[in-house]
């Protein structure tokens, strides 16, 4: 297996977390789709949610993608879409996450 990414989550966002990566994953389908149709609004639409949550769940490397993704959707680079929806599975795949404490 790749090396693991160690993300570090507040344990208040415990029960949240499965559900939002597995939404992520649904996304990143979506987005081979319209990659496929050329539909660079959707895609960009998605990138620009990924890149908002990415931060708000403590997943910054998301966040990065995200904005990654919503650039290449700009130029209409389908090359550089599908390159970058392949690295954000694999960063999914990769995660591990341990949940710290919440700092209340």
């Amino acid at each position: 297996m790749p090396d693991r990414v160690i993300v570090e989550v507040d344990e208040d966002l415990s029960d949240l977390i499965p559900g939002f990566l597995t939404h992520k994953r649904a996304d990143v389908v979506t987005i081979f789709d319209a990659n496929a149709r050329r539909d660079y609004a959707e895609i960009g639409r998605i990138a620009h949610r990924i890149k908002g949550e990415g931060t708000s769940y403590g997943f910054e490397t998301m966040t990065e993608m995200g904005r990654s993704l919503e650039q290449a959707a700009a130029v209409h680079d389908d090359g550089a879409v599908a390159t970058l929806a392949r690295q954000l599975l694999n960063y999914m795949d990769r995660l591990e996450i341990v949940y710290q404490p919440s700092q209340d």
